[in-house]
Formats: structure tokens, C-alpha cells, sequence
């Protein structure tokens, strides 16, 4: 039997369980996976100047759960700017004629000014407008009035874009972290640098790791030129697994959050898009 008093204490259990899940919704923070898959970044990389990435990783990064990507390498093409000249200083053979303008232009110049005379007989030479000629202790040599004319003639201007094909065949993949003092430099794998931005840190050879992670064989050889690396359907350059052989403070130090930043060297011109697959949890904000 439900009395006056069994209701109010229903009613008060109900009204406190409902405060307490009220409160412990908004005192609970949940994680969010950031998921890209297949996000491109494209840059131009020369002979001493790389390609360069930068990827942002959130703050609060609990774990990943995929840091890969793959590379693709192309020419890349360049506007051209008058003369069929490229902006870079490079000449072209591409159909200058067929794609140019031809501009006719006619320019005179009259010089039937009146003569120039210089006097030397003073101290401080004089120079009269009002004649042409030289007088020299007494001997004028006059300058008669002429004409330059320049004939007629026209000047190529090629719009368009030029084609830079690939010419690098020798490429490496390095990866950028914060300095750590006690971590000792090895040539070619592990250097110590400062950033354009003037932050020492420490760059990272990841290529060696990726060769190794890499199977023998035509289908997924190394970048030696244009195409797409690695080739084999969904293989790529797997971060994780490669940091897997490092020293713990070089691992960390990559699996650390902020703004990553990867390079491509090549070793001649080429264009380079890196295709990010990153996924990772991090704290809901």
C-alpha cells in the first residue's frame, strides 16, 4: 500500500538520482578520434632544398592508432613570364611562336636639338644650352643635328605554363624533433640542426627504418623517381612500426605531439605529395 509518506520518499530518491547523473555528465570528458585518411600535401623540393611537410598533432594526444602515408613524385609545371622566360630564370623551346603575341611597336628619337657648347677657358666650365659644340682653346668643333630612328619591329610574349620534368633518383625521408642534449649525432641518420626558425632540433633518417619494413621486389622498391611509393596497393610508410626500432628517446620524441615536421631530399628537381593517413585519440575539448 503506497502512502503519503512512501510517494515523498519515492519522489525524493528520483529527483536525487537524477542531480547525481546531471552532474556526472558534465563532470565527464569523453575521448575523440581524429581520423584523415588520404589527406595530400604537395611541395617542389631541389638539389639542397627538400621538400618540406608539417603535420599537426593535438596536445592533448592520448594514444595513435595510425601514423602512415605514402609518397607520389611528379615534374610539376611553372608559369611563364615574358620572353617565354620562367620565373626561376629558365629558358623554354616550347612553341615560343605559337603561343606568343607579337606587339609592333615604332619609336623615334629626334636629336635636331640646338648644339652644346663647353668652354673651357675659364676656370669653371660653362655649359650653354643655346649651341652644340666644343671649344677648346679656341677651337670649336660643331656637331651637327641628326636623327636616330629605329625600324620597326616586334617583341615575343609566351603566356602559358612550362613542364619541369623529375630529375632527382636518389631520395630520403627525414623527420624533425625537439632537440635532446644527451642523444648523440650520427652522420646520416641522426643530425642536430637549426630550424629557419632558429630552434635547434634533431633530424631523424627515417628511410633506413622504411627499407627495412619494405619487402624486396619491383612492386615496392624505394623512390628512385617519379611514381607513386610505396606502389602495392595498401602499403605505406608506416611511422609506428618503424619507431618500434628506435631508442626510446628518439620514439618518443617522434611519437610526441605538436607540429611535425617531414622533409624529402632529392637529389635534383622534383614535385612531391604526401598523402597522410593519421589516425589518433585525443581528449574531447
Amino acid at each position: 500500500m503506497i502512502t503519503f509518506e512512501s510517494a515523498i520518499n519515492k519522489l525524493a530518491e528520483r529527483v536525487s538520482d537524477r542531480t547525481e547523473e546531471s552532474r556526472n555528465i558534465r563532470l565527464q570528458r569523453r575521448n575523440q578520434v581524429v581520423d584523415m585518411y588520404g589527406t595530400e600535401f604537395t611541395r617542389q623540393g631541389g638539389e639542397g632544398a627538400p621538400a618540406t611537410f608539417y603535420i599537426s598533432i593535438s596536445p592533448d594526444l592520448i594514444y595513435f592508432e595510425r601514423f602512415e602515408f605514402k609518397i607520389i613524385i611528379e615534374g610539376f609545371r611553372i608559369p611563364l613570364a615574358r620572353d617565354g622566360v620562367a620565373p626561376r630564370a629558365l629558358t623554354t623551346n616550347d612553341n615560343a611562336s605559337a603561343l606568343g603575341t607579337e606587339l609592333n611597336e615604332v619609336q623615334t628619337t629626334n636629336l635636331n636639338s640646338p648644339p652644346l657648347t663647353i668652354n673651357t677657358s675659364n676656370t669653371v666650365p660653362t655649359i650653354s644650352p643655346a649651341t652644340h659644340a666644343h671649344s677648346v682653346s679656341g677651337h670649336t668643333h660643331p656637331i651637327p643635328g641628326h636623327n636616330h630612328e629605329i625600324a620597326p619591329h616586334g617583341h615575343d610574349i609566351v603566356s602559358g605554363m612550362t613542364f619541369e620534368t623529375v630529375t632527382a633518383n636518389q631520395f630520403s625521408i627525414w623527420i624533425w624533433i625537439d632537440d635532446i642534449e644527451w642523444v648523440t649525432p650520427i652522420a646520416g641518420l641522426i643530425e642536430r640542426r637549426v630550424s629557419e626558425f632558429g630552434v635547434t632540433q634533431l633530424r631523424i633518417n627515417m628511410t633506413p627504418y622504411f627499407q627495412a619494413l619494405i619487402p624486396a621486389g619491383s612492386r615496392l622498391r624505394w623512390i628512385d623517381g617519379a611514381g607513386i611509393f610505396p606502389s602495392a596497393g595498401l602499403a605505406n610508410f608506416d611511422v609506428l612500426a618503424a619507431a618500434c626500432y628506435m631508442d626510446k628517446e628518439v620514439r618518443e620524441g617522434i611519437l610526441k605531439p605538436g607540429y611535425k615536421r617531414i622533409d624529402i631530399v632529392g637529389n635534383g628537381v622534383f614535385s612531391a605529395t604526401l598523402v597522410n593517413y593519421l589516425k589518433y585519440s585525443h581528449v574531447n575539448r
